[in-house]
């Protein structure tokens, strides 16, 4: 059955996301799927080495694109963070949802209604919307807790070195083996949290004309209103 909802056409193209935006996207892309597919292996290696003479060193070569990945991952999130205050209004500080404010509430309620199928037409919206938005701190709080976590565990191998002076303190709050439970299975979240994305992105393009998909990577939305 067609879809009879009428969208009136862009009346220009709004620059939203500035390269450093879409470019630390993708890097944090990538990285999450580098580092997972490392990250399960170092968990559950499953590759048997059968030649004891000569074994190809696979854990050491797996640590080490997982090591050297964090560390591009972690750039990427300090970037972006830094950007938060010194980006454009789409994508900074300032297009956080004021609470106080009933317009950013009547916005917020009805992307809420939409995502849950209450609502078939929400607002046009040229940054995130706010429903996205808060997903976005959620996830970002789960990379800052992957990343101390990760070079924390990492840091074991040199006690007196500073990056385990300035992560090792997480062992006060829980155990080895606690801290790697708690790594691993954030990877989890964050991975349903990509196929969410994904699915979301890609049903509200389609569905409201946004450019919500070709925006990051040209960085150019439609404004319609």
């Amino acid at each position: 059955m067609a879809d009879n909802t009428n969208y009136c056409a862009a009346k220009r193209f709004i620059y939203v996301w500035e390269g450093p935006v879409r470019i630390t996207h993708w890097v944090n892309v990538f990285s999450i799927i580098i580092l997972s597919i490392t990250g399960y292996y170092i968990h559950n290696p499953f590759i048997d080495v059968h030649d004891m003479y000569y074994p190809p060193y696979i854990m050491g070569t797996v640590r080490y694109i997982h090591y050297l990945t964090g560390i591009i991952f972690a750039v990427s999130v300090i970037i972006r963070l830094y950007w938060l205050f010194v980006g454009n209004r789409y994508a900074s500080w300032h297009s956080f949802a004021n609470p106080f404010n009933k317009k950013d509430r009547k916005i917020l309620m009805s992307y809420f209604k939409y995502y849950i199928f209450l609502e078939k037409n929400p607002p046009h919206t040229l940054g995130h919307n706010p429903v996205a938005l808060m997903a976005y701190i959620v996830l970002f709080n789960l990379f800052i807790l992957q990343i101390i976590t990760g070079f924390a565990l990492w840091a074991q191998a040199n006690p007196d070195s500073t990056l385990y002076a300035l992560t090792g303190w997480v062992f006060s709050i829980a155990s080895n083996q606690w801290i790697r439970f708690f790594h691993y299975l954030v990877m989890f979240l964050i991975g349903g949290f990509v196929i969410n994305h994904i699915y979301s992105a890609v049903l509200f393009d389609f569905k409201t004309q946004s450019g919500e998909i070709s925006s990051i990577f040209a960085g150019w939305k439609p404004q319609r209103d």
